[in-house]
């Protein structure tokens, strides 16, 4: 008789389920590529320019967080415990893929100004997100699950710094799309990570009983 709730348990069936984040992460990188090398071979003959800087590290740091998204899913450790039901499976589905929309619609005609001030939030939130990755390192899940209870580095400032810097990314990508559209969608994507943050919360309770005091003494998103 097959053991069914030991194989969820086990490495194979986790890698399985975070088969489509790594091709889905993976084709990011690869729609990347051209933008990136035509934006390194512009450097090279205008390295002074302060938007192309921009440009080109902002795609450099979304790559960098891409790639490190990949890494983690196939070395993060097996999970003690998962949020039972549809709605957190799917809050945690839809929160992280929902922005991906924004980038379907028509890019906005922006001034100088406006385009250097989107390229800095997105650079800022994509280095932000790498940071935290980074601390995170295989306790990362894209589902409210409980993997280990990490408090320490960003998590010292903020219980979900990750959604906090991915909210400045959100930012600016919904200003290179500057239409009703992209702002109902980055709303629709700050919501679900609020309601994602409360399933979150719940599982590492139950696995963690410690994580009720950090809790008390961390805000969420490290201002709120």
């Amino acid at each position: 008789m097959i053991d069914w709730d030991g194989l969820r348990r086990g490495k194979f069936y986790d890698l399985a389920a975070g088969l489509p984040l790594i091709l889905w992460f993976g084709l990011g990188v690869v729609k990347m590529r051209p933008n990136l090398v035509a934006n390194a071979r512009a450097l090279l003959v205008e390295p002074d320019d302060l938007l192309l800087n921009l440009r080109f590290f902002a795609l450099l740091a979304s790559a960098a967080f891409n790639l490190l998204l990949i890494y983690l899913v196939v070395v993060r450790t097996e999970p003690v415990r998962r949020a039972s039901g549809l709605l957190p499976r799917a809050c945690g589905f839809a929160g992280t893929f929902l922005g991906v929309g924004i980038l379907q619609l028509k890019p906005a005609a922006l001034s100088l100004s406006w385009q250097a001030a989107a390229a800095a939030l997105i650079f800022i939130g994509a280095l932000g997100s790498a940071i935290v990755l980074a601390r995170l390192g295989k306790s990362f899940s894209i589902m409210p699950e409980a993997r280990k209870l990490v408090t320490d580095g960003p998590y010292a400032y903020a219980r979900h710094p990750l959604y906090a810097v991915e909210f400045i990314t959100l930012a600016g990508i919904a200003i290179q799309f500057a239409q009703p559209w992209a702002t109902l969608l980055a709303l629709g994507v700050v919501l679900l990570q609020i309601a994602r943050t409360v399933f979150e919360e719940r599982v590492l309770t139950a696995a963690y009983p410690e994580y009720e005091s950090y809790r008390a003494r961390v805000k969420r998103f490290g201002l709120l």
